[in-house]
């Protein structure tokens, strides 16, 4: 298992592989209540304290919200903290239900808490880490096997202890361990992907490189065509050298230093900008004295290449007025991207979700806010 597999989920390397996954999250979290439920109901005559009855389904219902909402693009990453909470829960409810049954349970059936647990585990497999989903389905699977254990002992369940906490151990590992599987599968074909998409970029960068010297060799050219060529010729017709040429001299000297020094200066962000708007583009839009931009991370880059061209190549914001400010924090840079929103809200919403889902994974602290027309969105990120 590589390092990258255990210190980074499915959702940090694909945030948009993940968003389209997760109606399958939201399916498997009504099915875990639902079937909490109908399996409540179907033991209904077992049960000899319904109050822990009620309030086992509680803690199902209390999972299955955390769920859904932790899971939820706007609320993206998913946290360490929210998956000890959606198994938490569950693990507190199959308590509950095996307490709630008292001397009743007759039947290794009855013990449907940890298929409802291992459902859980693999709906959550896509967010976060594989060393963390082996953990806490290996710490759940502790927890079902000793309450199975302490029901066993005082019921009539007529089975070796052994038995019953294998019994109620084996849907939780299983699930646990496959979905941690299949998270790694898919971590395994991102970074063989990555690898291939970084010598494709390479060489596209390398040709690229060759494109831009020759534009920069064409605007010189331009220059010594259009303004130093003709000095030229009048100095060689004249044959003297007036003051008033010496200044028409420096200044085509200066232009092209100025032009020579913006080329070099200029940062991935301000090229990646000024390539996506095009003719729209006045070189003003970004601002980032501080020269931060060159900071971020691979994945970061990618997800801000892309929502800027989604906003330039969009109807949904007025391309002239948006404007990208970078400014250093104690902690690190703060991004504020902000722009004229000319569509209904829910219109830019719906269209810009997806890209304000992939920031939220890859930068912290993303904020928006919007006073109609007015749209600005803030996200951070660390710094050396």
């Amino acid at each position: 298992m590589t390092a990258l597999a255990d210190t980074e989920s499915v959702q940090q390397l694909d945030p948009l592989g993940t968003l389209d996954a997760r109606p399958v999250s939201v399916v498997a979290a009504a099915g875990v209540l639902i079937l909490g439920a109908v399996m409540t109901w179907l033991s209904g005559p077992n049960i000899a304290h319904p109050v822990l009855a009620n309030s086992a389904l509680i803690f199902v219902a209390l999972s299955s919200v955390t769920l859904i909402i932790g899971t939820s693009p706007l609320r993206a990453p998913f946290s360490g903290g929210l998956h000890a909470a959606v198994i938490g829960y569950l693990v507190i409810a199959f308590a509950l239900s095996s307490a709630s049954l008292g001397s009743n349970a007759a039947l290794l059936t009855d013990f449907w808490g940890p298929l409802l647990i291992g459902i859980a585990c693999m709906a959550l497999a896509p967010y976060r880490p594989i060393a963390e989903l082996v953990t806490m389905g290996v710490v759940a699977a502790i927890f079902t096997g000793f309450i199975a254990i302490v029901q066993s002992s005082v019921s009539e369940v007529q089975a070796p202890a052994m038995i019953v906490a294998l019994f109620s151990m084996t849907p939780v590992l299983t699930m646990s361990i496959g979905g941690a599987a299949f998270s790694r599968s898919l971590i395994q074909t991102h970074e063989e992907w990555a690898s291939r998409a970084l010598r494709a970029t390479s060489r596209q960068m390398r040709r690229e490189h060759a494109g831009v010297a020759r534009s920069v060799q064409q605007d010189r050219v331009t220059i010594l065509n259009r303004d130093i060529a003709p000095l030229f010729a009048e100095l060689a017709q004249r044959g003297i050298i007036s003051p008033e040429d010496r200044a028409r001299a420096a200044t085509y000297s200066e232009s092209i230093r100025e032009l020579m020094v913006t080329e070099v200066n200029r940062s991935w962000l301000e090229s990646v900008v000024a390539n996506s708007f095009g003719a729209l583009d006045d070189g003003n839009r970004v601002y980032d004295p501080h020269r931060l931009a060159g900071a971020m991370t691979a994945h970061q880059r990618t997800a801000l290449r892309a929502a800027v061209l989604a906003v330039a190549t969009g109807g949904e914001i007025d391309r002239r007025s948006v404007r990208l400010a970078i400014e250093k924090t104690d902690s690190g840079a703060v991004i504020t991207v902000t722009g004229l929103i000319t569509s209904s809200e829910s219109s830019w919403r719906s269209s810009l979700a997806p890209y304000l889902a992939v920031l939220r994974v890859v930068f912290t602290g993303l904020r928006i806010s919007y006073r109609s027309p007015s749209l600005t969105v803030r996200f951070t990120y660390d710094t050396p």
